[in-house]
């Protein structure tokens, strides 16, 4: 009977191989070194993004608000006692991201909330105009 190979590790190591050496595709360079993931959505009038960024503190993430647009920055260390290690498979994520959304409205910069909770960042946006159904009368024969 023949033994069953799983090449799914050695294709992942091919191609992280592959793309190791081009500085373009960062995020495609290794497994876990992709930007943290957005969700974005509306919620009492406001807008509101959660990030995923586990082992970052608070102090190691920036928030920045321009017009509609929301820049979300960090960077994540390596510790001391890492850097001299050996590794066999690496996946936690150093160095830096930043990673941008723009939403449909100007925000006002003075009414930002953001708060780190349990490796998730909730940023909590107020628009200057609010956010409100407009019912639109249609115009027929």
């Amino acid at each position: 009977m023949l033994e069953r190979k799983d090449f799914t590790t050695d294709f992942e190591a091919l191609v992280n191989r592959a793309f190791a050496d081009f500085p373009f595709f960062p995020e495609f360079t290794r497994p876990g070194y992709a930007t943290p993931a957005f969700d974005v959505y509306e919620k009492d009038g406001k807008y509101v993004l959660d990030v995923a960024v586990p082992g970052y503190e608070s102090k190691d993430v920036n928030v920045e608000v321009n017009g509609s647009t929301v820049t979300v920055s960090g960077w994540h260390k390596e510790t001391d006692d890492k850097k001299s290690a050996r590794f066999h498979r690496r996946e936690f994520r150093t160095g830096s991201f930043t990673r941008s959304v723009t939403l449909p409205q100007d925000l006002d910069p003075d009414k930002v909330d953001a708060q780190l909770k349990k490796g998730v960042l909730t940023i909590t946006l107020t628009p200057y105009k609010p956010i409100a159904p407009k019912k639109i009368a249609i115009k027929g024969e």
